[in-house]
């Protein structure tokens, strides 16, 4: 029987658009989900858990959240993602779990502005990191560089009936399509204004769940419910 290739799934648009390609593909997958105390970390497990209950795939979960909770400490604000580099911690316990399993394949989804934000991320970091499998054994990493455009229709369907997250590829493709829209509805004299809106709110939401306060507001909570399964 094939080993399954290894596949590290964090519930959002990328590593979903993924995974249904495998699946698709009739490729052996494993998913890996890391919790490493990042803010949505609940949230993303059961879009992953649902995901991989939909198409058949075994998800395994490794819980690093007290070290993502060691790395906030001394911190001001409680950013989503604690860990600096994390797709290098995600990567090198992949590759461990994989050679454990005696896995042949490692995959990796991004999209294509991560590949030039974050350095964890980048065409140059992969690279070398490939190296690194290939002198540590011969598990090979296949990162796989997915269109925000294609990956966010690709993923509606299945984020529409809550078994997936639109994630950081999605919210950054509908906050740019979000931002554009208003810039050029609003006038020259509202558009600091709005752009003042923006900043609050991403700064409120650092320390303020809107997810209660939605709860909390009839009208929201009706707005939220939208589209929802019953």
């Amino acid at each position: 029987m094939e080993t399954a290739s290894i596949l590290l799934l964090s519930g959002g648009v990328e590593s979903t658009t993924l995974l249904v390609q495998l699946a698709d593909a009739g490729e052996p997958v494993q998913a890996l989900f890391i919790d490493y105390g990042q803010r949505g970390a609940a949230e993303e497990r059961r879009a992953a858990e649902s995901q991989c209950a939909r198409l058949g795939v075994e998800l395994v979960a490794l819980d690093l959240a007290r070290v993502g909770a060691t790395f906030r400490r001394g911190q001001d604000r409680k950013a989503h993602v604690p860990l600096p580099h994390r797709n290098l911690v995600a990567l090198s316990l992949g590759l461990s779990y994989a050679a454990n399993l005696g896995a042949k394949r490692l995959y990796l989804a991004a999209n294509r502005a991560d590949t030039t934000e974050y350095p964890s991320s980048s065409h140059a970091f992969l690279a070398q990191f490939r190296l690194i499998c290939g002198l540590l054994g011969d598990v090979e990493l296949a990162p796989a560089i997915v269109g925000l455009l294609v990956a966010s229709v690709l993923a509606l369907p299945l984020d529409l009936r809550e078994l997936a997250m639109l994630g950081d590829g999605g919210a950054n493709l509908l906050g740019f399509a979000t931002g554009l829209g208003t810039y050029a509805l609003l006038g020259d004299a509202w558009v600091p204004v709005g752009a003042a809106i923006a900043v609050g709110l991403n700064v409120v939401a650092d320390t303020v769940s809107f997810s209660r306060v939605i709860e909390r507001v009839p009208p929201l909570r009706f707005l939220d419910a939208l589209g929802r399964r019953a």
